[in-house]
Formats: C-alpha cells, sequence, structure tokens
C-alpha cells in the first residue's frame, strides 16, 4: 500500500525518524543484561517485500519524507523521482527500524528542496519541489538483505517516465 501523507503529516514522519535516531543515540542502543550474551537465534533468509510505503511532501519545510516498511530485513532501497528521462534522481534509503528476529524492516529518508538544482545532494536534498508532486514518477526498489539483489518495487506517479531511464530496475 502506498500511503501519501500531506501537510503536517510529513513532518511526523521526520519526527519518528530523527526520535529513533536521537534515541538510539541518547540510550547508546546497547543491549543489557541476558540480551548482551545471549546467541541469536537463525533469522530468516527470505527476500523483503514491501509492505507499506508513507510518503509526503511539506511545503512550509520544504521538504519530502518516504518511509518503507518491509517483510522481512532489506540491504536498503533506492528510491527514485524523475519527471522525464533526462530530469531523474536517485537517493538512497536506509534502514531505520528492523525487528531483531528478521521478520520486518523500516527503511527511510528525508529529503530536502533545495533552491538550485545543482545543489542537490543524493541521500539529503533534491531539486523537486512539493509543487512538482503531479509531474513526478516514483519508484522504490528493494533489495535483499545482503544489498546485492533487487526484490521488490513499488511504482506510483506519472506513468512511463521510469521506463525510459535505463538504471531504474524494471517493475513487474
Amino acid at each position: 500500500m502506498i500511503t501519501r501523507e500531506s501537510g503536517r503529516a510529513g513532518s511526523m514522519i521526520k519526527l519518528l525518524l530523527w526520535s529513533g535516531m536521537l534515541g538510539c543515540g541518547l540510550l547508546g542502543c546497547v543491549p543489557k543484561g541476558d540480551a548482551a550474551t545471549a546467541q541469536p537465534g537463525t533469522v530468516p533468509d527470505n527476500p523483503p517485500t514491501i509492505s507499506n510505503i508513507e510518503w509526503g511532501c511539506d511545503v512550509d519545510l520544504a521538504q519530502w519524507s518516504f518511509l518503507v516498511d518491509t517483510a522481512y530485513w532489506s540491504g536498503g532501497a533506492y528510491l527514485w523521482l524523475a519527471t522525464d528521462a533526462k530530469t531523474w534522481e536517485r537517493h538512497t534509503i536506509y534502514s531505520q527500524a528492523a525487528a531483531a528476529d528478521g521478520s520486518t524492516d523500516q527503511l527511510g529518508a528525508s529529503l530536502d528542496v533545495v533552491t538550485d538544482w545543482r545543489d542537490a545532494v543524493s541521500g539529503s536534498s533534491t531539486r523537486f519541489r512539493c509543487q512538482d508532486e503531479a509531474d513526478l514518477a516514483f519508484q522504490v526498489t528493494i533489495y535483499d538483505r545482503y544489498g546485492t539483489e533487487a526484490t521488490d518495487c513499488q511504482r506510483w506517479g506519472v506513468d512511463g517516465v521510469l521506463d525510459e531511464i535505463g538504471d531504474v530496475f524494471a517493475c513487474p
């Protein structure tokens, strides 16, 4: 399922991303007690599939936010945004919260909108404004837990644009 979050909801996605990272930084994310010495169980090596995508663009903050939930651990993802075959971007999306048993993963990215397209940096900023949404094609491609093989993808937005870009994984 692909869910568009608008306005302040996009801010909430960013807050969730930052609170997870901040909480981990403050608490140290170090196992305590028995968990520190327990041996991990066998984690299934199943190919991850996308179970949900939440996304939105906050006009006030000039920022896109993307959260991708998967069944099973992933090795990360690529997010593609494009208006045509010559105007596109690819951003890496990293895991933010993975279940210890390997059953789920959540990946996230926030992209600040820059005023000069030459200032866009993969993984942190984009040339595409919130107002460009109706003209954009989007794709998220998930990779296996080793980051070597694409296992699933979802497309939305303008049809056909991503087919014209040679490096984009072809969604079935």
